[in-house]
C-alpha cells in the first residue's frame, strides 16, 4: 500500500511514478498476481514504465482480480471522478487496488479512517469494462479469465467466419 502523509495530493499522479516508490520485488509481485510479464532483468525505473504500461494497457488482468466489494469501490472510484478521496474505515487486510499500488492512501488514525485516492490514468483505464465485471459479480456469476478471454479471441479470429 503506498500512503501519502496528507490529502493535498491530486489524481493526475501518474501511474509510474507510484510503482518506482516500490521495491522491484513488490513490483515484480504485482506482475505475478495480474499475471503479467515484465522481464526481472531490467531496472527499476524500467520495471516501474512497463508495469504501469501493462496494468493501464490490459485492464481486465486487474478487473479479474476484485471482489465484488472492490468492484464496488471502483464503482464510487469512477462515478465521483478527478481528486474525490473515497472514505472507507481502517481494515486489517489491505483492498487489492493498495496492494497493487492502484490507489493512493492517506491514514487518519484519529478518525480511524482511510482517505483513499485514484490516479486518472487507473481510472480511465478502468472504467470502460468494471461495470460488466461489477454486474457479473452482483449477479454471482463468474468471469472467465483473462486467458480464456484471449482463448475465445484467437479462436473467433482463426474460426470465426466460417458459418457456410
Amino acid at each position: 500500500m503506498i500512503t501519502i502523509p496528507d490529502k493535498s495530493f491530486t489524481s493526475d499522479i501518474n501511474l509510474e511514478d507510484i510503482y518506482y516508490t516500490m521495491t522491484k520485488k513488490e513490483m515484480l509481485d504485482i506482475c505475478n498476481k495480474l499475471d503479467l510479464y515484465v522481464s526481472p532483468n531490467v531496472s527499476k525505473d524500467k520495471t516501474a514504465s512497463r508495469l504501469a504500461d501493462e496494468v493501464l494497457g490490459e485492464p481486465i488482468n486487474v478487473l479479474h482480480q476484485l471482489c465484488k466489494n472492490e468492484l464496488q469501490l471502483l464503482d464510487e472510484f469512477v462515478k465521483a471522478g478527478a481528486d474525490k478521496y473515497i472514505v472507507r474505515p481502517i481494515r486489517q487486510t489491505h483492498y487489492k487496488l493498495q496492494k497493487y499500488g492502484l490507489v493512493v492512501t492517506y491514514i487518519a488514525k484519529d478518525e480511524n479512517k482511510w482517505y483513499m485516492l485514484m490516479p486518472n490514468s487507473v481510472r480511465e483505464s478502468l472504467a470502460p469494462l468494471y461495470e460488466t465485471y461489477l454486474q457479473m459479480a452482483e449477479a454471482g456469476k463468474k468471469m472467465p479469465s483473462p486467458k480464456e478471454l484471449r482463448l475465445m479471441a484467437a479462436l473467433r479470429n482463426m474460426f470465426g467466419n466460417i458459418e457456410q
